[in-house]
Parts: structure tokens; C-alpha cells; sequence
């Protein structure tokens, strides 16, 4: 019959692997060796937490392995708490859930004193990691048991953590918007925010009527004029060109160009000259885009380059084209971080890329691509990264050439989600 493993079990055959006596042992702690004692042997059900966690860190015992056998036997609200921080300073996530889980159980709590406690304990933990191990034991709490408020907080905490994981944009997503069922229970701001947030989402995966509806959701619940409010407009202008409605975009674009920032001024021209892009007047297109590539910061002119090579390409003009190729020092972004910049980034190297290799420029033209594949692959853009896999593929074969090892050893590279840019 196998030996159930204690606690008690395993502190004496630790102690005895250590070498150390009883004495040894409570001298190094400074807990009697009385306690030690019935501990050992199991006499006390409920001992002294702290002192478990001083023999477990003396002789090295898992943190873990020392708290999980009394876990169930614990009812003080103090004890689990200590227990918590404990847990915390141990980044041990699976502990951690199962002490607050037993927090929220635990017969002489007040339920939402306690939530309250864990929702404050996981704003404060700097670790997104351990936070996530909190607001998911919250939510998960919240949902068996109807609480609605305190898991409409923590669902819309868990989605703005989650939606800084570019790779993960659709789960995050699909994730997000059980937030809609409990938006209600937010705080106006956080309500908001969450509109707009998840409204951008939306337009990041191309959902343009689902990011319209979330933007106008927020905006009618603003009544500020602030930038966010701003920009969920600016959201709304973009996802009806997407979507061919010039009239609303153009409606939009009005109502945009009453905000008084110094952003809005440099937008609403770049938005004009990009209106004529849509409904293919080049001619005017083409002057109002240059200006703005002046105007702009250089942080925030890739996209009219991307614009302006859209009509070059449109119209054969390939002079042009190389001469913004020859240029892009001047408007290639220095530290792109957001989705739309790294998908402006794919766009840019795919064009260049399928270029250089209809003139022949192989070297160029395949560095292009596979730079291409390596922004795409950051915001987990599958459908464009095979769209690039396609179109290298499809050359070597057309043009009869081997892949080289290097080729192939970048594209494992950028498939695995590795950065090839040294």
C-alpha cells in the first residue's frame, strides 16, 4: 500500500536528507522542536503558516508541496492572505489561483470584500503573467456564481492585457467581447475605453461594420471632446472607405475636423487626399499626398507612401516606385509598436519585394519579402505571411531557381515567429 505524502512525510525525510536533527533544525528557525515535531508527525492540522513556510524554505521544500495540504483546513481570511502575498513573491501561479480560490470559498469571508482584496492584489502585481492568474480566478468565480460586477472587471482587465499580445489578436477578440454582455456593470470611463478599444480591435482583423458599431457605441456615451473620442472617429472614417461608403467617411471626416488638436489638422488632409485615392481621381490624389508626406511626422508617413505606391502601381509608374524605394530612410517609422504600424510595414515590403523581382533584382526583391513575411508574422497575419510564402515560391519555380540554404533557414525563421533582423 503506498504511503500517503504529509506534509508531515515530507519535512522529515527533507530534514533527514539535510543531515540535521530535530535541534539542528529548530536552532537554523528558530521554531521549538516541539512544533517541528508534531508537525513532523502530523499531531497539529492546522499549524502555524508561517512557520510551514520558514521549515519549507530552510530545507528547500517546494512551496507548493508545503501549503497544499493544509489549504482546505484554513479559515482564516488573515492566514489566505499572507498565504496570497507568500504566493506572489514566489511567482507561483498555479498556488496562487488555488489560494484565491480558497480565499472566495472560504465559509467566514465576505464575498465581495474579498473580491474586492483580489482585484486590488492584481492591480497592484507588476507581473502581467501573475495579475492574469488573479483576474482569471475572478472571472471564473464571478461567472459559476452570478456576480456580474466584479466579472465585468475582471473580463475587461484580462482583455486589455491580452490585446498587447499582437500574435493573439483574434483570440483576444473572440475573448473580448463577452465583455458586451456586462458592459453595464462598468464604470463609465472603463466603459468607454472598452468601446473604444474593442473597436479598433475590430478594424485591426477587418471587421469594419463590427468596428463602426463598437466606436459609436462609446462616442455616444462620451461626452468629452478628447483624443480617444477622436480617434474612435478617425477609426470610424477609415473602416467606411474600407467598406466603400465615401459619403459616411466623408460625414465623419467633417465631424473629425472639429476636434482641436494638432494631430486632427495633419490627419484631415491626409484622410482628404486618401478620400481621392478610393474614388480614383489620381490627378488630385496624387499632389495632396506628396504634401502630406512633408507634413507629417516620420513616424506617421509610411501609409501615405504606402498610398501614393498603390497609385504608381495602378498606373505603371515605375520610376516613381524606385524613387520612394530609394527614399524610405525618411519615412519608415523608427519603432513601430502598434498592429496597424507592423501591417503597414507587411504592406510596404510585400510592394517593394514583388518589384524588385520583376526587375529582376532577386537578392532585393527576396530580402523584401521575407522582411515582409517578418511584420506580418509579429501581428499573426497568417493569410498575408502564405500570401508571401506563395509569391517566393511561385518566382523560383517560374524562374527555375534553387532555394538557397540561407533562404530557407530565414523562412523557418519567420514561420517559427523568430525576428530575422539583427
Amino acid at each position: 500500500m503506498l504511503e500517503v505524502r504529509t506534509f508531515g512525510n515530507v519535512l522529515k525525510a527533507y530534514r533527514e536528507k539535510a543531515n540535521l536533527t530535530l535541534a539542528e533544525l529548530s536552532s537554523k528557525t528558530e521554531i521549538s522542536t516541539a512544533t517541528i515535531s508534531k508537525i513532523e508527525t502530523d499531531s497539529l492540522t492546522r499549524p502555524n503558516m508561517r512557520n510551514v513556510i520558514e521549515l519549507a524554505k530552510e530545507l528547500k521544500i517546494p512551496l507548493y508541496q508545503a501549503v497544499t495540504p493544509y489549504l482546505d483546513k484554513i479559515k482564516r481570511i488573515e492566514t489566505l492572505e499572507f498565504l496570497l502575498e507568500v504566493s506572489l513573491e514566489q511567482e507561483n501561479t498555479i498556488l496562487i489561483q488555488k489560494v484565491a480560490l480558497r480565499l472566495l470559498e472560504c465559509p467566514k469571508n465576505n464575498t465581495f470584500l474579498s473580491l474586492d482584496y483580489l482585484y486590488q492584489l492584481a492591480g497592484n502585481t507588476k507581473k502581467v503573467e501573475l495579475r492574469m492568474a488573479i483576474y482569471d480566478i475572478i472571472s471564473h468565480y464571478c461567472r459559476e456564481h452570478g456576480i456580474p460586477v466584479y466579472l465585468a472587471r475582471s473580463l475587461f482587465q484580462k482583455y486589455m492585457i491580452r490585446r498587447e499580445n499582437f500574435k493573439e489578436l483574434d483570440q483576444a477578440y473572440i475573448e473580448g467581447k463577452e465583455l458586451l454582455h456586462y458592459m453595464s456593470y462598468l464604470h463609465r470611463e472603463e466603459r468607454i475605453l472598452a468601446y473604444y478599444k474593442l473597436g479598433v480591435h475590430a478594424w485591426c482583423r477587418k471587421l469594419y461594420e463590427e468596428c463602426i458599431q463598437l466606436c459609436k457605441q462609446g462616442i455616444d456615451q462620451d461626452p468629452s471632446q478628447s483624443e480617444k473620442k477622436a480617434a474612435a472617429i478617425l477609426t470610424i472614417i477609415t473602416s467606411y472607405m474600407e467598406l466603400g461608403d465615401y459619403i459616411l467617411a466623408t460625414v465623419y471626416l467633417d465631424k473629425y475636423d472639429e476636434f482641436d488638436f494638432p494631430q486632427v489638422r495633419k490627419n484631415v488632409q491626409y484622410l482628404r487626399a486618401k478620400l481621392y485615392v478610393k474614388t480614383e481621381e489620381f490627378t488630385k490624389a496624387i499632389p495632396a499626398l506628396q504634401e502630406c508626406l512633408e507634413c507629417q511626422d516620420q513616424n506617421d508617413r509610411l501609409p501615405i507612401a504606402n498610398d501614393l505606391l498603390a497609385i504608381y502601381l495602378e498606373t505603371d509608374d515605375k520610376d516613381r516606385m524606385q524613387n520612394i524605394f530609394l527614399t524610405e530612410s525618411t519615412f519608415l517609422p523608427a519603432a513601430p509598436n502598434t498592429p496597424s504600424k507592423y501591417e503597414q510595414l507587411g504592406l510596404y515590403y510585400r510592394t517593394k519585394g514583388v518589384f524588385y523581382l520583376q526587375q529582376d533584382l532577386v537578392e532585393l526583391g527576396v530580402n523584401s519579402l521575407i522582411e515582409s513575411l517578418t511584420f506580418y508574422r509579429k501581428i499573426g497575419a497568417l493569410e498575408e505571411v502564405n500570401q508571401g510564402l506563395t509569391t517566393l515560391f511561385e518566382f523560383h519555380i517560374t524562374n527555375r531557381k534553387n532555394l538557397s540554404p540561407e533562404l530557407l533557414q530565414n523562412l523557418v525563421k519567420v514561420y517559427n515567429g523568430s525576428n530575422i533582423r539583427s
